[in-house]
């Protein structure tokens, strides 16, 4: 059965992953790598984008992109054994970029500058496969926001130990562009896999928009289809970012976040999972929900939960949440 709905949070939202302590697990001495401004001034180790899954032990896993670092953006792990806990547990296990794999061959900013952009993990016949942007694929001869950016991928068997994946020139990218590629989310209709994820097309960072591409393995991926632009909800890339795309009796629902400090996400509603509306998405707009980079996690009694990075100083959090009637 159909039924037009929107997604409602219950609760308050409680801390889950704090922003980490890099002293010593990353080199010391050199200033937070400089990003754009405003709200992001007093960042140090900021929280942003982040994936929640659980291994094949039932312990619950969070790996995030963490900016503003002495080297740049890495990823950073938590744990818990259960999703209503607050203050998960900090390993201490970063991932920084392998130059080796062709990633972040060079900085947004600096030449020294890493980026390891937001991860989406999911697990099919019995392997996680982890997705992350890897940002620059060449060094830089053109200006800025010209250049194409990559969706990189590791595996792992019981999803704590990863590989590299490695294509025929052994990179660990699987797709390439439009502009910066960058937040995967991944879901599965029918036997095939579609990524959705943010960029821009025509050379500018002006002509920000959500892409999708599918696949039957995951690893090889077709051509980039544009799902949803609408410059009226915030013009340019900063405003069209972590797509999030889940299916709710009967529709799809993408999250939009167009600002992290404000919260400030939209959500848009269609029966077909390629079109979230493109130029005048008006029709297909539900509501504003208080989140930032949001991802819905089920646990294993059906109760619903969002993930939200709207404090990166402070770090991530979660909140219960449900689906009501859209009158």
């Amino acid at each position: 059965m159909k039924r037009l709905l929107k997604p409602v949070l219950v609760g308050d939202y409680w801390l889950t992953g704090g922003s980490p302590d890099l002293t010593g697990i990353i080199p010391e001495g050199a200033p937070p790598t400089e990003e754009h401004g405003g709200s992001q001034a007093c960042e140090v180790n900021g929280c942003v984008d982040h994936h929640v899954f659980q291994d094949n032990d039932g312990l619950w896993h969070m790996w995030g992109c963490v900016r503003k670092t002495s080297v740049g953006r890495i990823l950073y792990h938590w744990t818990t054994p259960s999703l209503m806990e607050a203050n998960w547990l900090q390993t201490g296990e970063i991932i920084r970029c392998d130059h080796t794999k062709g990633e972040s061959v060079e900085g947004r900013v600096e030449y020294t500058s890493e980026m390891m952009q937001s991860p989406f993990i999911i697990k099919e016949n019995g392997l996680f496969y982890y997705f992350f942007g890897g940002h620059t694929t060449m060094m830089r001869t053109t200006p800025l926001w010209a250049d194409a950016c990559q969706m990189c991928l590791m595996t792992s068997e019981d999803g704590v130990a990863w590989k590299r994946h490695e294509n025929k020139a052994k990179f660990s990218r699987v797709f390439v562009g439009p502009g910066e590629v960058r937040d995967p989310c991944l879901i599965k209709i029918g036997n095939l896999w579609y990524c959705y994820y943010a960029g821009f097309y025509g050379d500018t960072e002006e002509n920000a928009a959500f892409f999708v591409r599918t696949s039957k393995n995951l690893v090889d991926w077709s051509e980039w289809t544009k799902v949803h632009e609408d410059s009226s909800y915030g013009a340019g890339r900063w405003d069209t970012e972590c797509p999030f795309v889940t299916y709710k009796d009967g529709y799809y629902y993408l999250f939009r976040t167009i600002d992290y400090y404000s919260g400030n996400t939209a959500v848009f509603r269609s029966e077909d999972p390629m079109d979230f509306g493109i130029g005048n998405a008006s029709d297909k707009y539900v509501c504003n929900i208080f989140c930032a980079a949001p991802e819905i996690i089920i646990d294993e009694n059906g109760n619903e939960f969002m993930s939200s990075s709207h404090d990166p100083v402070i770090g991530n959090y979660m909140s219960k949440m449900e689906w009501r009637e859209d009158a």
